[in-house]
């Protein structure tokens, strides 16, 4: 720091303390949407920057999903808590679902939130000076997310303004990490303080171990006398040197490895042991089911395991606390980190019989065939389905790729032809708050700025990330992606949900399931009129190729690209039709 920031003379408030202790704690970035409870944060950002001091980078969103989902992209490949500044009980309500989303992604943030002033005769200074000071002050505004927080906190004295935040850090970066929530009103940020520094290496999170050695070697032997194994994982790439041990391991013992709603690349989609992205798959035929890393395995009203299967499950969530009720079956649980485990098993000293691990290998690529997934039909009239789009993006992957994906309803196609195989390549979301991929998008590429950063997004759920706010800053603040938008004319995950409850109902036979809420839509020109990206509406599979190519082109070049393609529509329903009946 500066000798200026050192003086005893100058005023340091809450606020500036704050910035500054964020700033030497690693945080980079500070995405906000500023209020009526920020004069202290306006100010210390002016004094700051007048001081040549170093602060975060300010980001300001127009919309707080952009402002959560952008730092829950770039704690996804930094692993680190960025810092999301809002605006009272309002500002915090803005963020919605992205508040589900970090939490059930286990990713790292700090938000903060002001308080309503409560002194009314100006004898403090930020005490009451609008109306709105009496309309916006709740009782329990932590409640609002509380459910979802690892910690909720209030800044009541500017002396404890560093160490509450390096608690916090300390509570988030811990495994399983999540989110916390600070809140102070507006004359606690406006006080001073000469509080000495903490010492940083005195609030480190808390590590990981492994499992003990009879455990371990129990459950080596199980793995090695079974002749089905099977890996289920969701989040174990989030340490991109799991997936390289997990391969190790795979490779020596003969280990089916299933991915399924994978939140990041946790095994090469194009190894031999890798049988694809489908839930349920071989549940009822392994004898013994390892969950690694994952929240929901298989759905128990879909399949069965067989009675005889062994379970072992190993996480760094095991119980799921932050869930209403959650179980499957395991005769041994841990709670430990993934990569220590594994490294641990890879370095064991074990004889593989070779007459049973071909077995198991001869299994595993019996299961591949007989779970190829179909080709679709081609369509006519130069259409465009949901197999050749995706095979047309797996076109454009290279080295340099970061995919962020969010269509829930393609998973399996897209993923199936993308094979994604390097760790830290690929990105999705561990909750269901849809309106994730293209705000998160921001933050990975902050956090890589070298990444071709392209985003695969359904309609609906490009709808929900309020894209006249993405656009916008990916433009101001030179961040830019290349946004696949897949529109089939509405949202599909409730047709799906409905025909899974009601496989030959009404809605079926009448092709009314009101979910038609983009049909004649124009997505990516919201991205154009927000932030002057390059739009483009592709209905013709004959034109898809070249506009891909072209797009990625320009984003190479700095400038965002959406992409609307149109696909085969999901309902021919017309909604507000006042002369539509049922048949």
């Amino acid at each position: 720091m500066s000798n200026e920031m050192n003086s005893p003379d100058l005023h340091v408030t809450a606020a500036c303390k704050l910035l500054l202790e964020a700033a030497r704690s690693g945080i980079e970035f500070i995405f906000t949407n500023l209020g009526s409870d920020h004069p202290a944060f306006i100010e210390a950002f002016a004094t700051l920057a007048a001081s040549n001091e170093r602060m975060p980078e300010i980001i300001i969103c127009p919309h707080e999903m952009t402002a959560l989902s952008a730092a829950h992209g770039h704690a996804l490949v930094s692993r680190r808590a960025q810092m999301v500044l809002v605006h009272v009980d309002v500002g915090t309500q803005n963020l919605g679902g992205s508040v589900h989303n970090a939490a059930r992604s286990r990713v790292p943030a700090i938000i903060v939130a002001g308080l309503s002033p409560v002194s009314i005769n100006g004898e403090r200074l930020g005490s009451r000076t609008e109306f709105i000071h009496y309309t916006q002050d709740t009782s329990r505004q932590n409640e609002i997310v509380a459910q979802y927080m690892k910690w909720c906190y209030e800044v009541r004295d500017a002396e404890m303004t560093d160490q509450v935040l390096l608690r916090g850090l300390q509570i988030a970066h811990t495994e399983p990490q999540g989110p916390i929530y600070l809140t102070g009103a507006r004359e606690v940020w406006e006080e001073t303080t000469q509080a000495p520094p903490q010492t940083l290496s005195n609030w480190r999170p808390s590590k990981q171990a492994g499992i003990n050695p009879e455990d371990l070697a129990n459950f080596d032997k199980a793995l090695c006398a079974s002749k089905r194994p099977l890996i289920i994982t969701s989040y174990l790439g989030r340490q991109t040197d799991s997936v390289k041990r997990l391969v190790e391991l795979a490779d020596q013992i003969g280990i089916a490895v299933c991915e399924v709603n994978p939140q990041y690349v946790n095994f090469p989609g194009d190894h031999p042991m890798h049988i694809g992205y489908r839930r349920n798959t071989l549940i009822d035929e392994a004898d013994l089911i390892w969950m690694l890393d994952i929240d929901v395995p298989w759905i128990v009203s879909k399949v069965q395991p067989a009675s005889a299967t062994r379970f072992f499950h190993l996480d760094i969530d095991t119980l799921k606390a932050s869930m209403g009720f959650w179980h499957f079956p395991a005769e041994q649980s841990w709670q430990a980190d993934s990569l220590t485990v594994l490294n641990q098993l890879v370095g064991m000293p074990r004889h593989i019989d070779e007459k049973a691990r071909t077995q198991r290998i001869e299994w595993i690529q019996s299961s591949k065939a007989k779970l190829a997934m179909p080709d679709l039909p081609t369509p006519g009239n130069d259409a465009i389905n949901i197999q050749q789009l995706s095979n047309a993006i797996a076109q454009l992957v290279n080295d340099q790729t970061v995919v962020a994906f969010e269509a829930p309803t393609a998973t399996d196609r897209i993923l199936h032809a993308l094979r994604m195989r390097r760790p830290g390549s690929y990105f999705a979301n561990g909750g269901s708050g849809l309106g994730w991929s293209i705000n998160a998008a921001i933050g990975i590429k902050l956090s890589q700025p070298e990444a071709d950063v392209i985003t695969i997004v359904g309609d609906g759920s490009y709808v929900f990330g309020v894209p006249s706010s993405t656009y916008w800053v990916a433009a101001t603040y030179q961040v830019p992606q290349l946004t696949i938008v897949i529109n089939n004319g509405g949202w599909h995950a409730p047709k799906v949900s409905t025909l899974l409850v009601h496989p030959q109902g009404r809605a079926l036979k009448s092709d009314q399931f009101w979910i038609t809420s983009t049909r004649n839509s124009r997505l990516a020109d919201i991205a154009a009129a927000a932030g002057g990206a390059h739009a483009f509406r592709v209905s013709n599979f004959s034109e898809l190729a070249s506009t891909l190519e072209q797009s990625i082109k320009t984003v190479r070049q700095g400038q965002t690209c959406v992409v609307e393609v149109m696909t085969l529509p999901i309902s021919a329903q017309v909604l507000g039709d006042k002369n539509e009946t049922s048949p």
